[in-house]
């Protein structure tokens, strides 16, 4: 049996790794025979070939540089880039047709107003022209009064002055009328910041963009006929459902607040009005004069 050393290699007897300078080890190296010397060249041979195949592989930390070196190589990424989202631009597209001061746009409503125990029905429109609104609405009382019919309504505010017409009497100017009574439904529209989007809304296949709108008062208790009293607007809700375009299709319009109805000094009575909305006319030629 051919003799095989075996022994305890120094630092500097074993090459370096991958063929490098030697690694320094010292020691002593004893001849042996035989079965035994047979399987230690077999373990002494794994040993060394572990040696060597470590010392060629990179510590940790040069993988990890190596890895921020190529991310930083400028080599573009095979991740697409985020397209914006359409709500977004609809959002965008209708606040620059309401800040432009030009649009024009007719906007139908139905509902109801109830007052305690009242709950009178009411319909009406409104043209509106940037800033210029002309609103005309009933109120119907002939499901809770025997004796009342509809009540007409008329509503106009021109070049920051209002006007209002009951029933068949005159039109009167209103007193201290300004932005804060008007009844254009997006006055309080002055940036993209004052449109919150509320989801997406599916109608015919369509995907369209609701957003909601503070601050609106499209009809105000004041209107209500039969000596209205101590009115009083608590809080408004507007929901409006627009395109892609930024155009307003349909909405919801909710008010809620007080008043007392009638002569003396009774007790004040909660007021809430629930109407839906639908537009149209958006963009066409509409003129608003005053009475």
């Amino acid at each position: 049996m051919r003799d095989f050393f075996v022994g305890r290699w120094s630092r500097r007897s074993l090459g370096g790794p991958c063929g490098g300078p030697g690694t320094g080890l010292t020691g002593t190296v004893t001849a042996m025979s035989g079965p035994r010397a047979s399987l230690l060249r077999v373990i002494s041979a794994t040993v060394i070939a572990v040696v060597v195949v470590a010392g060629c592989l990179p510590s940790p930390r040069a993988a990890s540089e190596n890895a921020a070196s190529s991310a930083g190589s400028g080599v573009p990424s095979a991740r697409p880039s985020a397209t914006p989202k359409a709500h977004l631009a609809a959002i965008a597209a209708f606040a620059e047709r309401v800040t432009s001061g030009k649009l024009t746009y007719r906007v139908t409503f139905k509902g109801s107003v109830r007052a305690s125990a009242d709950n009178l029905p009411i319909a009406g429109t409104m043209d509106v022209a940037g800033a210029d609104f002309s609103s005309s609405f009933t109120y119907d009382f002939s499901r809770d009064y025997d004796t009342l019919g509809k009540e007409r309504v008329q509503v106009r505010g021109v070049k920051g002055k209002g006007y209002i017409k009951r029933g068949s009497k005159a039109w009167q100017a209103i007193k201290g009328f300004g932005v804060a009574h008007s009844y254009v439904p997006f006055k309080t529209v002055d940036a993209v910041e004052d449109v919150k989007y509320l989801g997406a809304v599916k109608v015919g296949g369509a995907t369209f963009h609701k957003v909601g709108i503070t601050g609106a008062v499209l009809l105000h208790p004041n209107t209500i006929p039969y000596r209205i009293q101590k009115e009083k607007i608590d809080l408004t809700e507007l929901e409006v459902v627009i395109d892609d375009a930024g155009r307003p299709k349909s909405g919801a319009w909710r008010l809620w607040g007080q008043a007392r109805i009638g002569p003396g000094n009774g007790q004040l009575q909660r007021v809430v009005y629930e109407v839906n909305l639908t537009f149209s006319k958006v963009g066409a030629k509409i003129t608003v004069r005053r009475p």
